[in-house]
């Protein structure tokens, strides 16, 4: 049955909400999961100012592009005879666009609720696009090779529901790919509520190792690999959260960065700069020492079904 969460205690309080553990099924959430929102108007509005400009500066948008392929590559190692694959919220489509360029993937679908990036996806890149969440489309079962959720598990209402549709929708020993911030990270325990992972105004639901392969253990998966190691995110988040907590600034050179809240180069901007090629090289040396730990900054299980 689905965990109601009931059984629950308050392990955060911020200004405008709590964040709760379940004592039943350890998964942590905050309050907006039990809130109504309009998720299409929450992410039309933020994360993508358009389809072309993306969520970032131009020169970072070229660094996003680079790890997407890098990230198709990671794909086609964990499953390199797959050929069909659906990766749910899809971002602007670019890792599908390299795997069926480069990998000859016959099926890379996506969703993708942002508007502006559904339409650059299917009319840009011309791919199979679907701008409904997971639960409201009927695919049939065995349908791909290869589900994944990238930073995207920790954004939805009801992962249960998503758990118990996935694996249907995977084939005989298809593969689940699920990557989120860790709870249990190294930074999150130092710097509290200054930890980037957090991102109260979008995340709703947050996963240890254990919970998480917990969780999908009970939707019959059979857990592959786990570690705690991003080379796209784990540096960057390590760094921001301990500069905010530094700082006091509250995300600020991450908020700098993207498109729609960037200001023009100040000595703050500046400051947090130098901070950040001080403290870089200290944080990724930490993830990598971290990385079979389950104290490194970011979450990536493999699980088969």
């Amino acid at each position: 049955m689905i965990c109601t969460h009931d059984n629950k205690k308050k392990i955060y309080a911020f200004d405008s909400t709590s964040i709760w553990q379940c004592a039943d099924c350890a998964i942590i959430f905050s309050e907006k999961g039990r809130e109504p929102f309009d998720s299409k108007e929450l992410y039309n509005t933020y994360y993508y100012k358009n389809e072309i400009a993306g969520r970032f500066n131009w020169w970072l948008e070229l660094v996003v592009k680079a790890f997407r392929f890098f990230r198709a590559f990671k794909i086609f190692t964990i499953s390199p005879r797959a050929r069909s694959i659906l990766d749910i919220g899809s971002g602007r489509g670019f890792m599908l666009c390299y795997l069926k360029k480069f990998y000859r993937y016959k099926r890379a679908a996506g969703t993708q609720i942002s508007r502006g990036a559904f339409e650059f996806s299917r009319d840009k890149l011309g791919l199979e696009m679907y701008d409904r969440d997971l639960l409201e489309l009927d695919f049939p079962d065995a349908s791909f090779d290869l589900v994944t959720l990238w930073h995207v598990f920790e954004h939805i209402r009801e992962p249960e529901r998503y758990l118990k549709k996935i694996r249907n929708m995977l084939t005989k020993k298809g593969k689940l790919v699920i990557e989120v911030p860790n709870f249990g990270s190294w930074t999150r325990k130092l710097t509290g509520r200054y930890w980037l992972g957090l991102d109260v105004d979008y995340h709703i639901y947050f996963f240890t190792p254990s919970a998480l392969c917990m969780l999908l253990k009970k939707y019959g998966f059979k857990i592959k690999l786990v570690h705690t190691f991003s080379l796209e995110y784990s540096t960057f988040i390590s760094a921001q959260s301990i500069i905010s907590l530094l700082t006091r600034s509250d995300q600020f050179f991450f908020r700098y960065l993207q498109v729609e809240k960037a200001t023009s180069m100040n000595l703050r901007v500046f400051g947090h700069m130098l901070l950040f090629l001080v403290i870089s090289p200290l944080c990724f040396i930490v993830n990598i020492l971290l990385f079979f730990s389950k104290k490194g900054e970011v979450l990536l299980v493999i699980a088969e079904k």
